[in-house]
């Protein structure tokens, strides 16, 4: 099943579905495009795979933090380059 690609406002909600994802909208339109996702059974499963999908690329990709003796050299450098 996948979203219906004729309607508007599913088009929209796409469009955004990354962005929405990464919480990378603002409040309105993170409203906007949450109160479709709970009208369009579709674009629902669509959104829920791909937020599926990217936690398991997140968790696979970045198992570990980095040590911090690493982050405090990499700050360290950062500022002394200004």
């Amino acid at each position: 099943m996948s979203p219906d690609s004729g309607k508007p406002a599913c088009n929209q909600a796409m469009q955004r579905l990354h962005q929405y994802v990464d919480r990378e909208l603002t409040e309105a339109e993170m409203t906007e495009v949450q109160l479709h996702l709970e009208d369009c059974p579709p674009c629902e499963k669509h959104f829920t795979v791909h937020a599926s999908m990217k936690r398991l690329v997140h968790s696979k990709a970045c198992p570990e933090n980095a040590p911090q003796e690493l982050l405090d050299r990499i700050l360290s450098n950062l500022r002394t380059s200004r």
